[in-house]
């Protein structure tokens, strides 16, 4: 999904564009359902590093582009086999360098949520400034599903809405509606899918004409801690590997006896 008037450029999986001093930057991997491997994680940090630098740029939206999906979160597929622990260390410093780059960020940063925005892609846009969601957003946090602890995810969600909806998302995997997050206040404003960019592009817009300094200053007071907090939780990820692979072997062992009987 990209704004009306845009030529977008894409490059490493993330599209590029800029509306006035408002830079958009799509997941553009509709194929994957936008999910984020390694590669677009790079190429988003490096854009938030850079927007940050460049004076043209007031303010910067992210999105999904594809009109279906916001972000599937990080990419799953092991393309080249890698053993439990390689590809787990794969994935966090993918989510890492996401989260840091956001974090990190000082100007206004504003989620266009056009679509279902599942872990990962959940926790990018809890961390922005301010959510903009389509009627066809969700957001979820489902990764029990497939036996991973989202500890970032924890932490992300208890400081964006509290800890009594992040122990119900995190622990069920249950999907949110757009609705349901606005009434939490996780979202900002709720608009039909036509509507969403022009949305997005106005609050930025409002965003971006605030004082640099100031905003900057306020933004690092808001997210003080979260650093410690998120490396915190991303070396619990690394001490419960062990833990994880033995259960992976002992669900291995079990399936093959049963498959023997």
């Amino acid at each position: 999904m990209v704004n009306a008037g845009m030529s977008p450029q894409s490059k490493n999986g993330l599209a590029h564009s800029m509306n006035g001093r408002v830079l958009w930057l799509a997941f553009d991997r509709p194929r994957a359902s936008n999910a984020i491997d390694a590669t677009l994680a790079q190429e988003f940090a490096d854009s938030l590093a850079h927007a940050g630098q460049d004076n043209s740029v007031g303010a910067v939206v992210f999105t999904g582009n594809g009109g279906k999906v916001f972000s599937a979160g990080i990419d799953v597929k092991n393309p080249n086999n890698l053993d439990h622990e390689s590809l787990s260390a794969y994935r966090r410093n993918a989510v890492s360098a996401c989260l840091a780059a956001i974090v990190n960020f000082d100007k206004p940063l504003l989620a266009a949520v056009n679509g279902p925005a599942i872990g990962l892609g959940s926790m990018l846009a809890f961390l922005a400034d301010r959510v903009i969601a389509s009627e066809s957003a969700s957001f979820s946090l489902p990764e029990i599903e497939i036996g991973i602890p989202t500890f970032l995810g924890i932490s992300i969600l208890a400081r964006a809405a509290g800890t009594s909806i992040a122990r119900e998302l995190v622990l069920t995997g249950r999907r949110m509606d757009a609705r349901e997050a606005w009434q939490r206040n996780l979202v900002a404003v709720v608009s039909s899918a036509e509507e969403l960019a022009g949305a997005a592009q106005t609050s930025a817009e409002a965003l971006a004409a605030k004082s640099g300094v100031t905003y900057a200053l306020n933004k690092r007071w808001l997210s003080r801690g979260l650093s410690e907090e998120l490396a915190a939780a991303n070396a619990q990820s690394i001490s419960v590997q062990p833990q994880l692979a033995a259960e992976k072997r002992l669900q291995a062992s079990h399936n093959l006896s049963k498959g023997h009987k």
